[in-house]
């Protein structure tokens, strides 16, 4: 694979992750800085965010939840950097979390409280769908359990986040036993975690469907990986 452009895959702002330490713009400039082409923010899209913001309207808080990528949107152009959104879903139900591409707003106005719901009605829901991936990030994280991955597309097998360990060589296996999609991430939250991870890709991406479809052409050697991870 021609590894010409590179992104991040899993990525925080401190506009909507309270565990977030950069702004999205800000985000977006250190990224230009590292080399990488563009960022997916991936803020998280849990029920400590969604009872944070009160008793507002359930769009509005969607809004709300856009803001990071909204931001980082308006100096893209500028710094010649790609930037679209996805999120890092954690139902009620337990505390795995997944990274969801694909999905826009409106379908996410529709669902009042879809973190409420769980990953097998999530995933029922979007079973006919091409345009969406779900994968499962850092797996094999203290607190979280593996799903049966038949279940999702993917798993995320290596997390750069180095203030968790993440078992990246456990999902790695679990992924090639399995035979999923495959992802690496930073988990960026604050400079550090800068450029940890994520994938190069032969063509710049600019909308969704570009995402969706060079995700999943993505191949061991495409990972962006700071330290090896079993194949």
């Amino acid at each position: 694979m021609k590894r010409s452009y590179a992104y991040e895959t899993h990525a925080h702002t401190t506009e909507v992750s309270s565990c977030g330490r950069v702004r999205a713009a800000d985000a977006l400039r250190m990224y230009k800085r590292a080399g990488y082409q563009g960022i997916i923010f991936t803020d998280h899209f849990h029920d400590d965010y969604f009872s944070s913001l009160g008793e507002m309207p359930w769009e509005a808080k969607i809004d709300c939840y856009l803001t990071g990528y909204r931001e980082a949107v308006k100096v893209a152009r500028t710094l010649d950097m790609d930037v679209l959104w996805g999120m890092e879903l954690r139902f009620t139900e337990n505390d795995n979390d997944y990274l969801v591409y694909g999905i826009d707003s409106d379908f996410l106005k529709g669902w009042e409280d879809l973190h409420r719901s769980s990953i097998s009605i999530f995933m029922e829901s979007i079973k006919s769908r091409t345009d969406v991936l779900v994968y499962q990030a850092h797996p094999f994280r203290d607190g979280c359990r593996l799903v049966d991955p038949v279940i999702v597309h993917g798993l995320e097998i290596y997390n750069g986040n180095p203030r968790h360990d993440s078992r990246n060589n456990l999902a790695a296996q679990a992924a090639a036993e399995n035979r999923t999609l495959i992802l690496s991430g930073s988990d960026f939250h604050r400079p550090g975690d800068l450029a940890s991870g994520g994938v190069f890709l032969p063509e710049r991406i600019s909308c969704n469907a570009e995402l969706i479809a060079a995700l999943k052409a993505i191949r061991y050697d495409a990972l962006i990986i700071k330290e090896p991870a079993c194949k």
